[in-house]
């Protein structure tokens, strides 16, 4: 019995949602300042490169946590720059 060839990326991260979200974020909030589409779109483009480059070899997920870490979300749980006990 032969056994099945795995592929070579299956332990790969997928970082699709990261940079689709950070693509997304950036292009609406220049939309939203300058009303101009193509700085947006550049700019949208440089954010996802500069996004790929820091979370290269990385885990995925990176960008939520450095989103997490940096900015609070909502009264009910302070982030860890405020309240170190609850850093992960």
């Amino acid at each position: 019995m032969q056994m099945r060839p795995v592929p070579r990326n299956i332990d790969r991260p997928n970082r699709t949602p990261e940079f689709v979200m950070t693509y997304l974020t950036v292009h609406f909030v220049i939309m939203f300042f300058t009303q101009r589409p193509l700085v947006a779109i550049t700019l949208g483009l440089l954010s996802v490169y500069f996004m790929y480059k820091v979370t290269l070899d990385k885990p995925e997920g990176l960008a939520l946590r450095l989103i997490y870490r940096k900015i609070p979300l909502g009264k009910m749980r302070p982030s860890p720059a405020i309240c170190k006990r609850l850093e992960v």
